[in-house]
């Protein structure tokens, strides 16, 4: 991910480092005697909300903890990034990519060897199947090679998958000899996924240190992850723990700020929610009334409706552990072959509304076209359309790991899942364990309902999803992050200045929320009370 920056404004960036140098490098956390303990902070994407961010967490850590930040850089050439990692008082960086683009290494020729022969459903099977001396990591790469190529799913083995193979191994070493060099206490990532984040969760949690898995921009998750099998979770998991605490401890007074949650997160513009990268819900699409829509689109209203909700195929497939199919293309052929048998319901493909910053590949489109121009019980959603027009017409929803599935529960809407979801275990979605399960839970699909305690938990999850796990940094401005709207960088580097001008450290949410996470020892900040 790169920033699309608008016409630059050096003299912003200027001062920001100026004054950062005398905001951050007057206050720094204790250290011991003996060697000194770090904290590693990703500073891999080039977007200063990312890279920001992700500093200010690190100098939080060092002042809360004492652990001393080491910087992952891309490349030497990432002037910008040193500079105001420089500014924060980090001093040793590691390149990464130009480090990992060494020579292969003999190991990823073995690996390779295990692809021979192989193609579709048994190649993606081996390549999820890859390890590490013991550590797993087939889906890293399986997901790398998609994200790279643009690919929707994988078939053969190519040049970019022996490619992918070798940096693999690269990503290994380099991460493997970091940990083994440096005392390491924690991790700062904005992402868990791919190799050259994800790797370094897995082999830094596979020796002990904390990871901080960080999404968003100013407003920002953080949950903290420990071991191998929490840094293969989502980013951000709604823990039933939370909502069983909210549920008990607040009531019916939980569930009315749900509500409330819900409508704002739904409606589009006019909320903090506005820059969580979210198209569905845009304002500038056309929002319909379930009759309207059903009208226009040829249903009968009388006739149960499933609504398949796709993902941007190439991004993150395995990012929600448990997929029950090889990838989310595979989850979207398996689903309409069951479709296309199941003629007493309506089904309704929604393609995703980022697909095409993903891929050019229009397969996934026409697939959906040719099937409803050969089934008359399947049809496509009409592209433009807001999301909360389907909200009122949708008997039930099939998702693997987004977002509509939590809100659709908050509207009373039954989810069924092809993997475990971020919002799995709640008690509100169902969650088949096999193919033969998930067929099943399909096919009983209109007779799926949501009991009055469970619209209610799926109400307090929506607002720990959107508002209390969402924690404002006062150091970083509020602006649209992703890699395709354009970004005002002088406007963000001067809305920095003036945070550091106007307030200090413990002024800021996100540092009252590490406190106090730390103290009581959980795993997930929340916006302050």
């Amino acid at each position: 991910m790169s920033a699309t920056s608008l016409p630059d404004d050096p003299n912003a960036f200027e001062q920001a480092i100026s004054r950062g140098v005398r905001y951050w490098r007057r206050i720094s956390g204790g250290g011991g005697d003996g060697k000194t303990r770090r904290v590693i902070v990703d500073l891999l994407v080039d977007h200063p909300v990312y890279y920001l961010g992700n500093l200010v967490l690190a100098k939080y850590l060092e002042l809360t903890r004492g652990l001393k930040p080491w910087a992952l850089v891309s490349s030497a050439e990432d002037k910008k990034i040193i500079l105001l990692a420089r500014s924060f008082g980090i001093e040793q960086f590691t390149f990464v990519r130009d480090e990992v683009a060494r020579e292969a290494r003999p190991e990823a020729a073995q690996i390779l060897t295990q692809f021979d022969g192989q193609s579709g459903h048994a190649l993606r099977r081996r390549v999820l199947g890859v390890n590490i001396n013991g550590l797993p990591v087939g889906d890293l790469l399986y997901d790398t090679y998609l994200r790279e190529t643009h690919q929707v799913t994988l078939s053969d083995v190519d040049d970019d998958l022996r490619a992918y193979t070798a940096m693999a191994i690269n990503y290994y070493a380099l991460y493997d000899q970091l940990l083994s060099d440096e005392d390491v206490g924690a991790v700062v990532l904005g992402h868990l996924v791919y190799l050259r984040f994800g790797m370094l969760a897995r082999v830094a949690a596979a020796r002990g240190a904390e990871i901080l898995a960080r999404y968003g921009g100013k407003g920002m998750r953080v949950q903290r992850r420990r071991g191998i099998e929490a840094v293969t979770d989502v980013m951000t998991r709604v823990e039933p723990a939370l909502v069983n605490g909210i549920q008990a401890n607040e009531g019916s007074d939980a569930v009315r700020l749900g509500k409330q949650t819900l409508v704002r997160r739904m409606g589009g513009e006019g909320n903090e929610f506005e820059y969580l990268n979210e198209e569905g819900y845009s304002p500038a699409r056309r929002r319909l009334s379930a009759d309207v829509l059903s009208r226009s689109m040829g249903l009968d209203p009388e006739r149960p409706k499933g609504l398949l909700m796709l993902h941007a195929f190439p991004d993150a497939n395995h990012f929600s552990p448990g997929l029950l199919f090889d990838d989310f293309y595979d989850w979207y052929l398996k689903t309409l072959e069951i479709a296309f048998e199941l003629r007493e319901i309506d089904w309704l493909i929604k393609l995703h509304p980022n697909l095409a910053y993903y891929t050019d590949d229009t397969g996934p489109a026409e697939l959906a076209t040719d099937s409803a121009s050969r089934f008359e019980h399947i049809h496509v959603v009409p592209e433009g359309l807001n999301t909360a027009s389907l909200a009122d017409m949708t008997r039930f929803l099939i998702t693997v790991n987004g977002k509509a599935g939590l809100e659709f529960a908050g509207c009373g809407v039954p989810v069924v899942l092809g993997g475990r979801s971020f919002f799995a275990g709640n008690g509100f979605s169902d969650e088949p364990n096999d193919a033969s399960a998930y067929a099943a839970a399909l096919a009983s699909g209109p007779q799926l309902a949501l009991n009055t305690e469970q619209r209610e938990r799926a109400l307090i999850a929506n607002d720990l999803f959107y508002r209390r796990l969402v924690v404002d940094c006062r150091f970083l401005p509020d602006t649209a992050y992703n890699f395709w709207k354009p970004f005002d960088e002088g406007a963000f580097w001067r809305g920095y200045v003036d945070a550091m001008e106007s307030g200090s450290v413990e002024d800021d949410s996100v540092y009252s929320a590490m406190t106090t996470a730390f103290e009581t020892d959980s795993d997930t900040f929340l916006r302050p009370l």
